[in-house]
């Protein structure tokens, strides 16, 4: 396996230096360079050249899921796996959907994150078998699942059911009639396919919406 220029990518500075810290003593690793957001992601992809991304998805500035969708619109990209701590089947299945070449799940620790940086390079993509099994029992309605990007007003919906309001108070903040509020409740309920106003906080949480 050749030696390979490493793009980290994650907000939180103790994560980010740890990984780097273990990722170094690794004898397939050229270099490793660092973002802790959008803004500074682009600078280092524009400025070396980078073989994988390490991305964590929730990055202040733009979700992971927009960043590897614009990725994927270049020639030549690096390939990216996405190191997370969420596990929406929602989530996982657009990942999937706009390219990503590998996931792993924070919770299953560093050496799963060093087995698919090597599978990755060697077959370009990877996903264990927590992934295919998703894949394999989703395959019925692909197609179907809507994709976990909102619009800043469904964020702000659903930042402030979050928040515990009535739907009167909810209004008071939206600027908006109780019954229009509502509506939009109603149809945010509708677009990602959940019963009720628990279940779309669960699905929210869960895909790293909140």
């Amino acid at each position: 396996m050749k030696k390979i220029s490493m793009l980290l990518v994650e907000d939180e500075a103790l994560i980010r230096q740890g990984m780097r810290s273990l990722l170094e003593r690794e004898e397939f690793v050229k270099d490793i360079h660092e973002a802790c957001d959008s803004v500074s992601f682009w600078e280092q992809l524009h400025s070396h050249p980078i073989d994988i991304i390490l991305l964590d998805i929730k990055l202040p500035g733009a979700k992971g899921q927009e960043i590897i969708a614009e990725l994927s619109l270049k020639e030549r990209r690096p390939k990216v796996i996405v190191v997370t701590g969420l596990e929406g089947v929602e989530l996982i299945i657009n990942l999937l959907k706009v390219g990503v070449n590998g996931i792993v799940f924070k919770l299953d620790g560093y050496t799963e994150i060093v087995r698919t940086i090597k599978e990755v390079m060697t077959s370009d993509h990877f996903f264990q078998e927590k992934i295919s099994g998703i894949i394999q029992n989703n395959a019925h309605r692909w197609d179907h699942i809507p994709p976990v990007l909102l619009s800043f007003q469904e964020n702000e919906l659903l930042r402030i059911i979050a928040s515990g309001l009535t739907t009167k108070e909810m209004a008071v903040k939206l600027k908006m009639t109780e019954a229009t509020t509502e509506t939009y409740r109603t149809r945010l309920i509708k677009k990602l396919g959940v019963p009720n106003s628990a279940a779309l906080l669960a699905y929210a949480y869960r895909n790293g919406i909140l």
